[in-house]
């Protein structure tokens, strides 16, 4: 189990950690992108980023109809959430949410899996491009492998005291 590491409330990253950050966030690709129902409730999906701009702008392909482009019409706040356990990797993310038409944008990003949702390639009449504008947000990156995660919270049940962590937790503001 992962717990919080050391967090300094008082520190926003780096501009390089922030630059790392964008980096891993796209490497790990997948995202739960959480947005607001017809009904006001909270509705999660996954979803894969196309590209994360240092800027904290987020690229993904939609559908120019359907619950996506939907939500976002009604309620232009999204929150995107990322796990990469193998990287040890948490982040929380909040913004906003813009549904586009841009084909120079969407060229730009295509790729031969997007093709399996849109076969007419980034020319397809049914594909939008979602920016997502983060505003604010949250990571843990546990620092330490899974190996000394494990030994470190084993030596803690065995000595019954709390496990310590490595790694960091910042919150900050794009």
């Amino acid at each position: 189990m992962f717990a919080s590491p050391h967090r300094d409330p008082t520190r926003e990253p780096t501009d390089r950690e922030r630059a790392e950050l964008w980096r891993r966030v796209e490497q790990a690709r997948s995202a739960m992108l959480t947005t607001h129902d017809g009904d006001g409730r909270r509705a999660a999906r996954p979803i894969t980023t196309q590209q994360a701009e240092t800027s904290g702008v987020l690229w993904f392909f939609i559908p120019m109809e359907g619950d996506i482009a939907e939500d976002l019409a009604r309620d232009p706040r999204v929150a995107l959430t990322y796990v990469d356990l193998s990287e040890n990797l948490f982040v929380a993310l909040r913004g906003t949410g813009q549904v586009l038409k841009d084909r120079a944008k969407a060229r730009s990003l295509w790729n031969a899996l997007a093709g399996a949702w849109f076969p007419h390639g980034p020319d397809d009449p049914r594909l939008a491009l979602l920016r997502v504008d983060v505003e604010r947000g949250e990571y843990w990156d546990a620092g330490a492998s899974r190996l000394i995660q494990f030994f470190s919270i084993a030596r803690a049940a065995l000595t019954h005291t709390s496990p310590r962590h490595p790694g960091n937790h910042r919150e900050f503001r794009a």
